[in-house]
């Protein structure tokens, strides 16, 4: 009889033992979704939506392979001596995917539209930036409410916009004021960028792109044109 009670135990620990393994193994696994893809500059943030942003605009500044910025729209920079101002001056002929120029009052527009919405990369200048001046075609001045060591770098996140493709499609009565609903309906669908890729379609799957880029970009949808190529038909991007 003890034997039996001394086997039933050393089972009754094998079970526990593992039971107690099972439920450790049986942890709850997060996910995060970026859905829909938000092609608006002054709405998406997230990795799928940034996937597409960083294709279809173009910024002041871009990366290196060692995250150094380097002349991409603007061609040189300058900072005033106090830290507070910031000039840059502008590659001419940059052209847009309408086939009109990317000029300084583009950028005020696309940062002041930024800051106005609040969404987006927004976080990153509201508190910061204080006001943006065009002085002329192909200068644009940022002033700051404080220095901002990163500002430089920031403006990766700065996607500039083609003022007058968006302010042709504005909405009014809306939530900005006299800017109505500042193109938000109309730029969840519809680009208005000089970036690499422009949009050709916005629906609900991945599609391939055409023209001389082979890659698969799967990003809700969207079906992007090789801006440089025949099969694009836009523009020539020059950088």
């Amino acid at each position: 009889m003890k034997t039996v009670i001394k086997l039933l135990a050393c089972i009754g620990i094998i079970v526990l033992v593992s039971s107690g393994s099972a439920l450790a193994a049986e942890r709850p696994l997060r996910t995060s979704w970026a859905w829909p893809t938000y092609i608006d500059p002054a709405v998406g943030s997230d990795y799928s939506s940034t996937h597409a942003l960083v294709n279809i605009y173009d910024t002041l500044a871009f990366p290196d392979t060692n995250g150094d910025p380097q002349p991409h729209v603007a061609t040189s920079w300058s900072l005033s001596d106090d830290n507070l101002v910031w000039t840059f001056k502008l590659r001419p002929g940059i052209k847009f995917h309408d086939g009109s120029e990317l000029t300084a009052e583009d950028v005020k527009f696309s940062m002041e539209r930024l800051l106005a919405i609040g969404q987006g990369y927004a976080h990153i200048f509201v508190g910061t930036v204080d006001r943006v001046e065009a002085p002329d075609k192909y200068t644009v001045v940022f002033h700051l409410k404080k220095p901002f060591g990163p500002f430089l770098s920031a403006l990766y996140r700065l996607y500039i916009l083609n003022k007058d493709l968006v302010m042709a499609h504005i909405k009014k009565p809306g939530p900005y004021g006299e800017m109505g609903d500042y193109g938000k309906k109309w730029l969840v669908t519809h680009d208005a960028g000089s970036g690499p890729y422009k949009v050709k379609k916005f629906g609900s799957s991945g599609k391939t792109i055409p023209g001389g880029c082979q890659k698969r970009m799967d990003m809700a949808g969207l079906r992007l044109f090789d801006n440089n190529s025949k099969a694009g038909g836009g523009p020539e991007h020059v950088h």
